[in-house]
């Protein structure tokens, strides 16, 4: 018989903004279900390279790890005076580790893959530098690598809120050590507005608050200096742009899934997903802590706003494909930033296989239709779209995917929860 069990990671996001603010505590943190993934295992690199000390445990039938932080002001740790950081194709790494090496002693010089340097960065250079930082960028057509000398005096500064909520969020982490009290306008729109509330939530677990005031034009983020992070233990929730793709190919194949001890609260802005299917005709059961899908036979398109939930797009996309009518997803301007160009590609695609798809600078929408073609499509190692075209490649099985495996950002189990969920049959899955 076949082993049916699949097991969804902690939440990248989270173990990203609670491994960070451990490196920032006088003490021992301890931290349970980190996700084992590649942009987790460049941060962990890159705590390394800083000379924080840190022991990692494997525990659980699914080698999920915990971890053991020491902080940089922890006597254990031997931090570096010269530091070179290659934080690869994470973003969120390349934002947090800027905003870091300013409460650094010494210089830091950060270098960044390809795609990742044509990522947004100067709105949060700009940001640091009117906060007292010294952080310069390289001349000419590049600008790495990014130097920074230790520093953060503090003060007032202004950013668009249009581009990444990553930018807000470095700055919100590293704003208690500055020397005074820090004042960040936020310009309105804000894009994954939630992810700026979930960094507030950890910094708050770790002992520090941060004051959001919320206005018509802008919001106001207000942290008091001499704040410090206090060492904690932590579990990191279940990942839920992950646990959407499992949602999906449930959807797409219309067969039973419950999710079990999952949080709804964890992520509200990715989580949304699941009211979405909701509103194309799923019939879904949520509790406190679950969620299944009982039955997607009638699934209808849909008109929706996904500014908050930008890991979910390509995946409801995919789902549309394969709904009656057409989903229009709306405020969608900054996956353009992403791993890829996202609105560009999945059009790009998406029409080799045949799909009616449209996009504009903020929207894309699709027709649901019942054949596609055989075609081979690229993943442009992008994780999300490469998942995206695993989920179409679950009813259009003549489909060839190339660079799969660029799932590894991300959700490395990806495929073989694909083939769990694929070989299930009838059978309900049940998902821990």
């Amino acid at each position: 018989m076949n082993d049916l069990r699949i097991h969804i990671p902690g939440s990248k996001y989270i173990a990203n903004r609670v491994l960070l603010i451990s490196a920032l505590t006088h003490g021992k943190s301890v931290i349970s279900n980190v996700p084992d993934n590649q942009d987790i295992e460049l941060l962990l690199e890159s705590l390394r390279s800083i000379g924080v000390c840190f022991r990692t445990f494997e525990v659980g039938d699914h080698g999920q790890k915990k971890l053991e932080v020491w902080g940089i002001r922890s006597s254990c740790c031997d931090l570096k005076k010269d530091i070179k950081i290659n934080v690869g194709e994470s973003g969120t790494l390349l934002r947090f580790v800027t905003g870091l090496a300013c409460l650094l002693h010494g210089k830091t010089e950060i270098t960044a893959g390809s795609r990742n340097k044509e990522r947004p960065i100067q709105p949060l250079v700009q940001a640091l530098n009117d906060l007292g930082a010294e952080v310069v960028v390289a001349t000419g057509e590049s600008l790495y690598p990014i130097r920074i000398a230790n520093g953060l005096t503090g003060g007032r500064t202004v950013l668009a809120g249009d581009i990444s909520s990553q930018f807000i969020s470095s700055l919100l982490i590293v704003s208690p050590y500055a020397e005074e009290d820090v004042e960040i306008k936020v310009m309105k729109p804000i894009v994954s507005a939630g992810y700026i509330d979930m960094t507030i939530r950890e910094m708050e677990r770790f002992g520090v608050a941060a004051k959001r005031i919320t206005g018509e034009k802008y919001d106001l983020l207000r942290i008091k200096a001499g704040q410090r992070y206090l060492p904690q233990e932590v579990s990191i929730p279940k990942d839920w742009s992950s646990a959407n793709y499992l949602l999906a190919a449930s959807v797409i194949l219309n067969r039973k899934i419950v999710i079990n001890q999952i949080d709804l609260r964890s992520n509200p802005g990715e989580s949304e997903f699941v009211a979405i299917l909701g509103r194309m005709g799923c019939r879904i059961n949520t509790e406190s802590s679950s969620v299944s899908i009982l039955d997607s036979e009638n699934l209808n398109g849909v008109e929706v706003d996904m500014k908050d939930s930008p890991d979910s797009v390509l995946t409801l996309l995919a789902v549309a494909l394969f709904a009656r009518g057409t989903t229009i997803v709306k405020n969608i301007s900054h996956l353009i930033h992403k791993e890829s160009d996202r609105i560009k590609q999945v059009e790009t695609e998406l029409k080799k296989i045949g799909a009616d798809i449209k996009t504009t600078e903020d929207s894309i929408t699709v027709v649901g239709q019942s054949t596609l073609f055989a075609a081979v499509v690229e993943s442009h190692n992008d994780h999300r779209l490469a998942m995206c075209l695993g989920l179409i490649n679950m009813r259009n099985r003549a489909m060839t995917i190339v660079n799969m495996e660029c799932v590894r950002k991300s959700f490395p189990e990806f495929w073989e929860c694909m083939k769990k969920i694929d070989e299930g049959g009838e059978e309900c899955l049940e998902i821990q």
